[in-house]
C-alpha cells in the first residue's frame, strides 16, 4: 500500500485530503508540523507528500528542502497544497523541488488530476 503524509495547520483540510487519499487506497500518515514531516520521511519513507507551505515549526518549504537533501531515502513526490497564491512563492516551491502545487480551496477531482499526471494512480 502505498503512503502518504499529509500536513496542514487546518483540521479540516488534513481530514478532507485523508479521506480523498484514503478512497484512493493510500496509507495516510498526518503531521502536526514540518519537523514532524521530515521525521516520518526518515522512518517511513512515503511515496507522496501533501502538505501547505506554511507550516508551525518548520514552514512547508524548508521541509521539502531537508527532505531533498536526505539522499539515503527514496523520494517521495511533494505536492503543495496553499491559499498563498505569489507567484514568487509557487515558482520558489516549485524550482526547490516540488513536484505539483494545489491552491485552496480544492475538491477531490483536481487532487486526483494531479495525482494522475504524476503517475500516482
Amino acid at each position: 500500500m502505498k503512503k502518504c503524509i499529509i500536513a496542514d495547520d487546518s483540521k479540516i483540510i488534513c481530514m478532507l485530503i485523508s479521506k480523498i487519499m484514503g478512497n484512493l487506497g493510500y496509507e495516510i500518515l498526518e503531521a502536526e508540523d514540518g519537523e514532524e514531516v521530515v521525521e516520518l520521511c526518515e522512518r517511513e519513507e512515503p511515496d507522496l507528500i501533501i502538505m501547505d507551505t506554511k507550516l508551525p515549526i518548520l514552514d512547508g518549504l524548508d521541509a521539502m528542502y531537508k527532505i531533498r537533501d536526505m539522499l539515503r531515502i527514496n523520494q517521495p513526490k511533494i505536492i503543495f497544497c496553499s491559499s498563498v497564491n505569489d507567484p514568487e512563492r509557487i515558482k520558489e516551491a516549485l524550482d526547490g523541488g516540488a513536484d505539483d502545487y494545489i491552491m485552496k480551496p480544492f475538491d477531490e477531482e483536481i487532487i486526483v488530476s494531479k495525482l494522475e499526471i504524476l503517475n500516482l494512480v
